[in-house]
């Protein structure tokens, strides 16, 4: 018993040739299923599809009619199944928005040389975004482990962070030694917006500094860093990000003995249920490898200056 779809596509390959046996060779079925079928589709439709003889098959013009119906529902039914039904979609991201610029745009550069035909939808955010919910494909976060059980997540690198200046902002103001050096000196900080209040400094053996008159405040990670370089203050910012410019010497770690060492994870994560796209796939993996990689994203000071 055939469904409508087998009768069309059996149909269009018999108005294709001049007998039934051609089409059931072409089909790799026995001319016995391509009559019956054909006639079991007239008996339906009421009308007669083909003119037979013992030599050929003439198709009437009724049978025109319908090939050219059946051709475009064929091809509706391809279009929908095929890859054309993917080519609009995108990979869609969040992440920290300080994390776009050094690590995320670098490897979706790379993935757009290897694979042109894979879009991008960023959305960047510093809060932490419900991935089923917003639709977002994959995301990457800093912080606690991920236990909610919709996600997969890879713990990819470890997140430091270092009390970083410029060597004239140092020469000007001098190189705090000690914590309470800081009060002393001018700070940035960031601003969290979900809590309505500026983010804390932290350091090991649980001491937490929240500045209390900092000389800019920003819910903008890449502006305070921005800020920090233009030595306008001191600033706590990750070692991932800071590692080059130390390395250059156009910043200088300092507080470096109060360091707190491997206390958060990045993570990159993507809903569990149903299958992988193999866009999302490609995009997943080569921001997992990227990731891992320490010369790609450091989480130590560098020895250079420190």
């Amino acid at each position: 018993m055939f469904n409508r779809l087998d009768y069309l596509k059996i149909y269009c390959v018999a108005a294709q040739h001049r007998t039934f046996r051609d089409a059931a060779t072409k089909l790799n079925v026995s001319p016995q299923v391509i009559t019956r079928c054909i006639k079991e589709l007239e008996a339906e439709l009421g009308e007669i599809l083909f003119v037979r003889s013992t030599r050929n098959i003439k198709i009437t013009t009724f049978g025109e009619q319908f090939y050219e119906k059946a051709q475009a529902a064929l091809a509706v039914m391809d279009d929908v199944f095929g890859h054309s039904t993917h080519n609009n979609l995108s990979v869609k991201i969040t992440a920290p928005p300080s994390y776009a610029k050094p690590f995320l745009l670098p490897v979706l550069k790379k993935i757009t040389d290897e694979h042109p035909e894979i879009r991008f939808d960023l959305r960047l955010s510093n809060q932490i975004t419900d991935v089923v919910e917003e639709k977002i494909d994959i995301g990457i976060r800093v912080g606690r482990p991920i236990t909610d059980h919709r996600f997969i997540a890879r713990a990819v690198s470890k997140v430091n962070h270092v009390v970083v200046a410029t060597p004239d902002t140092i020469v000007k103001y001098g190189k705090p030694t000690t914590l309470e050096d800081l009060n002393r000196v001018p700070m940035t900080t960031l601003f969290d917006n979900t809590r309505n209040q500026v983010w804390e400094w932290f350091f090991k053996d649980n001491i937490h500094i929240t500045p209390e008159n900092p000389v800019l405040i920003t819910d903008d990670a890449d502006a305070e860093f921005e800020a920090i370089l233009h030595g306008i203050g001191f600033g706590q910012v990750s070692v991932s990000v800071a590692a080059p410019y130390i390395k250059k010497g156009l910043l200088v770690p300092v507080l470096t003995d109060y360091e707190l060492i491997d206390e958060w994870d990045v993570y990159i994560y993507r809903p569990q249920s149903g299958p992988v796209p193999p866009r999302v796939r490609i995009v997943f993996d080569a921001l997992v490898e990227h990731f891992q990689n320490p010369e790609f994203m450091p989480v130590r000071i560098p020895d250079l200056l420190v």
